[in-house]
């Protein structure tokens, strides 16, 4: 074997190895998953297909290595772009934290965020992506600014209360921030959407004075959007979660008040309710509310080993949830070792090969050489 063949032999090697790692593997694990069974239509209305992840998470400016944030926006894109090929989803929720620095950077750096942003999560025309404010985008209730809510209000048309309709399946997307109950700016604005939404909802079931409300096109229990979950003490609570450690959670930091979860459920009488923030995935059958609920892990693995997504299919009185899990990190890394090590030790074998014939030519010249001179 020539030696320019064996270099170009190892070449192919490592680069097909990369490009397996880095592309076709996302393929591979997701083409595990499928949409859930279809509800059947109703009114002649078909259910709508959705995607929902939480908890993005794009390193900015301050925190991370740069190699870090490389590799880390590197694998949700090919996540998220393999999702979509193979999937085709109608709309896309991601619920908060769409930023990890998003309350700390200045209005330039904001600016360079939402367009990687786009980059990295671009959808096909026809899928609609709606992005939900988290603490990591605007800060905490007790951090936050007019102005922060304002530019990522400006960007992404969400920081209060919206209904989001799609062929009589009606979304309500949560501002979490807003909900602490304190007669805020921020809070009377969210309370003043939930109620204004109440009565839209009221008189799609033919209730109270509608001469100037808003009508839906048909009358169904909305799914509740948002980034911290419903009120719960601690993941003990869930039917399934993957949490390594299952700690109690605080009121206003890690879900809900009471108090603002009772709210929703008053005002708005949700089926469904889909959350993130906590970072690891719970399924709850019965929340507070008595409705299902689904908190959603983080899609990147900066803070999760095993990320995962969600499916749903959604009729006007129906609904199917499936979760998605994508590579694991340790399943890359192995995969990385592991071809490595056989590239190296296939090379190494070639090469003494290699070698060994060059030697045999060299001592074949040798005794030739010898011959001649005689």
């Amino acid at each position: 074997m020539k030696l320019k063949t064996l270099f170009f032999r190892l070449l192919l090697s490592i680069v097909s190895l990369v490009v397996f790692n880095e592309f076709v593997v996302y393929y591979v694990v997701l083409l595990k998953c499928q949409w859930p069974s279809k509800p059947a239509a109703v009114n002649g209305l078909e259910p709508v297909s959705v995607m929902l992840l939480a908890d993005t998470h794009l390193l900015g400016p301050v925190r991370g290595h740069w190699f870090d944030k490389l590799r880390r926006e590197w694998q949700m894109h090919r996540a998220f772009q393999s999702a979509i090929t193979l999937f085709q989803p109608e709309a896309i929720f991601i619920l908060g934290d769409v930023f990890d620095e998003g309350n700390w950077v200045n209005q330039k750096e904001f600016d360079i965020y939402v367009d990687r942003f786009r980059k990295l999560f671009h959808t096909p025309r026809g899928v609609a992506l709606h992005s939900i404010v988290g603490n990591h985008d605007i800060g905490f209730h007790y951090a936050t600014r007019p102005n922060l809510v304002q530019r990522f209000g400006e960007k992404f048309n969400n920081t209060g209360v919206s209904l989001i309709s799609m062929r009589g399946v009606h979304f309500v997307a949560i501002n979490s921030i807003a909900m602490e109950g304190d007669g805020c700016y921020l809070c009377e604005k969210a309370e003043r959407e939930l109620k204004s939404i109440e009565t839209i909802f009221k008189c799609g079931k033919g209730i109270g004075q509608c001469k100037d409300v808003a009508k839906l096109e048909e009358y169904s229990r909305p799914i509740v959007l948002q980034h911290f979950p419903m009120y719960r003490e601690s993941d003990k609570e869930c039917q399934e979660h993957d949490s390594p450690e299952v700690d109690l959670y605080r009121e206003r930091w890690e879900v809900l008040s009471k108090e603002s979860t009772d709210l929703i459920g008053d005002l708005l009488n949700p089926r469904l309710a889909f959350s993130g923030h906590s970072h690891h995935y719970c399924h709850m059958v019965q929340n507070r509310l008595k409705i299902e609920e689904y908190t959603l892990p983080s899609f990147s693995w900066r803070n999760k080993n095993n990320p995962s997504f969600m499916l749903a299919r959604i009729s006007l009185k129906e609904y199917t949830v499936s979760r998605c899990r994508m590579p694991e990190e340790n399943t890359i890394v192995t995969i990385y070792l592991v071809g490595g090590i056989l590239i190296l030790l296939g090379s190494v074998f070639k090469l003494g090969g290699f070698l060994g014939q060059f030697g045999s030519f060299l001592c074949r010249g040798r005794k030739d050489y010898k011959k001649l001179t005689k």
